[in-house]
């Protein structure tokens, strides 16, 4: 007989290990339960965008690539938070204006940690 990891109740997109989604309005990014999540920023202008702190223990591991399919100089903040445990000094992801740029992070510890190098995007 197999082994199964099954989860009771009902399955929604936080169920899948990786989920893909769009955005073109400005506003929050949404944080999976767990697995991945690659973001595609659509908007035909520079976009604002945040991230709220990932649940300590929780959210652990948990990564989310966020993507420019626009050239717009687009900035996405780690509220209260920033990254690599920066606070304020590396709150803010900006976007150079060109298409294909990108950064990966991942939650630990009730912060997000940037994974790789990020592509045309600085954090200050």
């Amino acid at each position: 007989m197999g082994l199964y990891n099954l989860q009771s109740g009902v399955a929604d997109s936080s169920d899948s290990l990786r989920v893909v989604e769009t955005i073109s309005a400005n506003g929050a990014i949404s944080i999976p339960v767990r697995g991945e999540k690659t973001v595609f920023i659509t908007r035909g202008s520079a976009g604002t965008y945040t991230v709220a702190a990932p649940v300590s223990g929780v959210q652990d591991g948990v990564r989310i690539t966020i993507m420019s399919t626009t050239a717009f100089a687009h900035t996405v903040t780690a509220s209260t938070i920033g990254t690599n445990d920066g606070g304020t000094a590396t709150d803010v992801g900006t976007f150079g204006a060109a298409k294909g740029n990108n950064f990966t992070i991942e939650a630990y510890a009730g912060d997000w940690w940037v994974v790789g190098t990020p592509v045309g995007v600085t954090f200050a």
